[in-house]
């Protein structure tokens, strides 16, 4: 199974846990990449450091800039290296693959293989 920049846009944690754990249920191996949360500049919006920022924070100043879409958890709920594997069941072993542009860490990528 392969997932290209989708479990930031599933929506709560509890709900990309359910993606994750859909996906490795299926799939004996599973590859799936997401932008990084600490990426200076975010994709979906272009904006730079603000992501950065606590989520209510963050969401908020979306709002306030118009961009009413991407303020909502559902649609937009990025990811740190560190909440991103706490999302794969405990019983699969995690490869770590950052892809890098102007130095810093982009996108991250895990894949997922059953023990």
């Amino acid at each position: 199974m392969v997932s290209f920049a989708v479990i930031e846009h599933v929506g709560s944690r509890a709900q990309q846990r359910a993606f994750v754990q859909e996906l490795c249920r299926v799939g004996k191996q599973v590859y799936i990449a997401t932008p990084n949360r600490w990426y200076p500049v975010e994709f979906h919006t272009i904006l730079p450091l603000i992501h950065w920022l606590p989520a209510r924070w963050f969401r908020r100043i979306l709002r306030l800039l118009g961009h009413d879409f991407w303020a909502k958890e559902a649609n937009l709920n990025l990811l740190t290296l560190s909440e991103f594997k706490q999302l794969f069941p405990p019983d699969l072993t995690l490869y770590y693959r950052p892809t890098r542009l102007l130095g810093w860490v982009s996108n991250l990528s895990l894949f997922a293989v059953r023990r």
